[in-house]
């Protein structure tokens, strides 16, 4: 059977990741409960946290577009809300260079499933 390709993988686990994060069912910076987004702390082009737990965040338009327009005021909150070991944690991660294989994006995939299921 042929592998999936590396964009349909990661097509899936946008997916399932947006779905999941969304799932949280309001904003983590305010408490809204209207047009939650998939958001991310560190870019979603860079794909060693892409899908990382702690770099998905369910943020509203609003808040969403605030921390856009304030990096620093983002990195405030995340900071005093993961907590400054998580937040180097992440960056560290973030700073890796790192391309995933199609057998780690599979395995990615079966985690997100399993998350969402459990």
């Amino acid at each position: 059977m042929k592998k999936p390709s590396r964009k349909t993988l990661k097509n899936k686990l946008d997916k399932l990741a947006g779905e999941i994060t969304r799932a949280r069912g309001k904003c983590e910076v305010c408490g809204s409960k209207r047009e939650l987004q998939w958001c991310h702390i560190f870019s979603r082009k860079f794909l060693n946290t892409r899908w990382d737990e702690l770099n998905c965040r369910c943020w509203c338009a609003s808040c969403h577009s605030k921390f856009h327009d304030s990096p620093l005021l983002m990195t405030e909150w995340v900071k005093k809300h993961l907590g400054e070991d998580n937040y180097e944690l992440l960056k560290e991660s973030h700073n890796l260079i790192y391309k995933p294989t199609i057998d780690d994006l599979q395995t990615k995939l079966k985690v997100l499933s399993e998350l969402k299921e459990g």
